[in-house]
């Protein structure tokens, strides 16, 4: 037996040390890359909000990351090894069992939107369901809720204003009709209250109305109306002399003595305009009248 190594041995044996040392050193730099990367991912889970978790192609639950819990249909305890079918309505169930499927099929990301009872809340989701595997999903759903309420509120808003602005219409349309007395006759009650839109509608269905049916004379009646001030007052004449250039004849009726005060502070040019207290006054007149 030999008491001691020859040096060819020995520089064999130093060469396996240092391979050996390179390894453990190769060992530990990769373990520390798996640490530092470990340490960031759980910082990034334990950053984020969303509900994360593993299913399989039948809908079972396999993993479920310790994010979002409060926005899980269950508790994971409850739902870890269980299918969708066996905690949840079989109609969402379905739903959402087909998009996991669907991107098993197509290994590709699937995304949807649906929502989910939490609670005593509704709580509405994005999901993202990407392939881990040929039959393992990770599905990352985030809670919209804010942002579905604020679309539908604005939705329920756009909704009323077009109810109202179509009741608005209806309204402005029944509150200045053209009313024909006879082929060459017509008259149009105005009723409410007149602002600058009103007077514009008004006299375009008048200005139209004495075209199309080629009138010879224009009743306008103002009876209905709660307050003529001098803007109104100026509206009315110059309807009026709009109706005169076509070649028609106006009868102003329903004048009240707030009226014919307010046509006189504003020094209203009424000629060729004829006053009449009253419709039938003014239709009388309409009547008599050589064509």
């Amino acid at each position: 037996m030999r008491d001691k190594f020859d040096q060819g041995e020995i520089d064999a044996l130093r060469a396996e040390v240092e391979e050996l040392r390179a390894r453990l050193a190769a060992t530990e730099s990769e373990l520390a890359a798996a640490r530092a990367a470990e340490t960031e991912l759980r910082a990034m889970f334990t950053a984020m909000t969303d509900v994360v978790f593993a299913m399989s192609g039948e809908g079972r639950y396999l993993k479920i990351a310790p994010t979002g819990t409060d926005l899980l249909y269950k508790p994971s305890d409850d739902l870890l090894g269980k299918t969708m079918h066996e905690v949840m309505p079989q109609v969402m169930a379905d739903f959402l069992l087909s998009h996991v499927r669907a991107s098993l099929e197509q290994k590709a990301l699937v995304t949807l939107e649906y929502s989910l009872p939490v609670g005593d809340r509704e709580i509405f989701f994005t999901a993202n369901i990407t392939p881990m595997s040929d039959d393992v999903v990770i599905v990352v759903a985030r809670d919209i809720t804010d942002r579905k309420r604020a679309e539908q509120a604005l939705a329920e808003g756009l909704a009323r204003q077009a109810v109202i602005d179509a009741q608005e219409a209806a309204l402005s349309a029944l509150s200045t009709p053209l009313i024909p007395v006879t082929d060459e006759i017509v008259v149009m009650p105005l009723i409410g209250v007149l602002d600058t839109q009103r007077v514009q509608q008004a006299m375009e269905t008048l200005l139209r109305g004495v075209t199309d049916r080629r009138a010879r004379t224009v009743i306008l009646d103002i009876t209905g109306i709660s307050v003529v001030d001098s803007q109104v007052a100026d509206a009315l004449v110059r309807a009026a002399r709009a109706v005169q250039l076509l070649g028609a004849k106006v009868v102003l009726t329903g004048v009240r003595r707030d009226v014919a005060q307010t046509l006189v502070e504003i020094q209203a040019d009424l000629g060729g305009i004829v006053t009449r207290s009253t419709v039938q006054s003014g239709i009388a007149f309409a009547m008599a009248a050589p064509s």
